[in-house]
């Protein structure tokens, strides 16, 4: 360095603007030149918030509290028609609160939370799809919590047909979840807390080599209609349109099952007829079912194609099938008649 400062008075002249070259190039974020979209979350806790002036600072989506375990964010009401009249694109999100002391009750705690959440939340098509929030353990285990977020996760999709998006931190998921990655393939995208770096740590390799949609990035970011910090966030991409739930596949005719209900006879299942744009793609998943009400099924393992053979452990049972249909991310089912099994 020395060395440098005595060169000609050429080398002089040249010094103060490669020293601002090198300067831009080592304090620019490189997040700053990827394309982001950015955004907010927010809950009962920032108050009344004026989403015209968020909309104005350049802010194109929101994240809204619906739920907190069992309590429901009385703000989220006031938010959503706000963010949404301002025009930024909007989801809910669920901060979630584990509980159970066994297996049965981990899954019974998670059912309902999810219930809750979609009865406040009401996911719309057109709107993010919705986040479960995952900060808390509850005192579960590693395997106990990922039961519970399973649980959680395919209620809500069961009720709204597209997977939710998982919010969580690096250091959480690997400590308190194990790393999974059993969740990246089940088709749930992640919303990464990471602050104040400039680039986020991506849990489960990468969350299974598809990498992060949203990212928190900040806990103190300074918004226009918002008083003191909020959490700021960005959507990786350059239009947060394209994460915007798709409608979900409308059944027009429910799937048909044809054959002789007999031990040994082989069933055959229609598809049903649907509305979806692009045509959806189809799967299938045989019950057995109580009675012919259909009230309680449990689905057969192994029986996920559109034939399957009657075992003796239907008979005295109802068979049916259900056929889901999934266009653009988002599902719908339908199920045919429970047709009644004999010997």
């Amino acid at each position: 360095m020395i060395g440098f400062y005595d060169q000609s008075s050429r080398l002089r002249g040249l010094r103060r603007p490669f020293f601002l070259l090198v300067a831009a190039f080592v304090f620019a974020s490189p997040a700053a030149a990827a394309p982001f979209v950015r955004g907010i979350d927010v809950s009962r806790w920032k108050g009344s918030i004026v989403w015209s002036r968020v909309a104005h600072g350049g802010y194109r989506f929101a994240f809204a509290e619906a739920t907190n375990g069992f309590t429901a964010d009385p703000s989220y009401a006031r938010n959503h028609g706000g963010a949404k009249a301002a025009g930024l694109a909007f989801g809910a999100f669920h901060f979630a609160r584990p509980a159970g002391s066994t297996s049965r009750a981990v899954i019974a705690n998670a059912t309902a939370q999810a219930n809750l959440f979609v009865s406040v939340a009401q996911p719309q098509t057109g709107e993010l799809a919705p986040v479960l929030d995952l900060e808390r353990t509850g005192g579960l285990s590693a395997a106990s919590l990922r039961a519970w977020t399973a649980a959680w996760l395919d209620e809500v999709q069961l009720q709204i047909g597209i997977r939710p998006t998982i919010y969580s931190s690096p250091t959480f998921w690997r400590k308190a979840v194990g790393d999974a990655s059993v969740f990246a393939s089940a088709g749930s995208s992640l919303w990464v807390a990471h602050w104040h770096v400039a680039a986020p740590r991506v849990p489960a390799a990468n969350w299974g080599a598809s990498g992060w949609s949203f990212w928190q990035w900040t806990n103190c970011s300074h918004v226009p209609g918002i008083r003191g910090c909020v959490d700021g966030d960005r959507y990786r991409g350059s239009r947060v349109a394209s994460a915007l739930m798709a409608p979900q596949p409308a059944a027009i005719d429910a799937p048909t099952v044809g054959g002789v209900p007999q031990t040994g006879q082989l069933l055959s299942a229609s598809t049903g007829t649907w509305q979806a744009d692009p045509a959806p793609t189809l799967a299938y998943q045989w019950q057995r079912c109580t009675d012919t009400t259909a009230e309680t099924c449990v689905a057969i393992p192994k029986a996920v194609t559109s034939t399957y053979v009657v075992s003796a452990a239907d008979v005295g049972s109802t068979l049916r099938v259900v056929v889901t249909a999934t266009s653009r991310a988002r599902s719908g089912w339908s199920a045919s008649t429970a047709v009644p099994v004999n010997a």
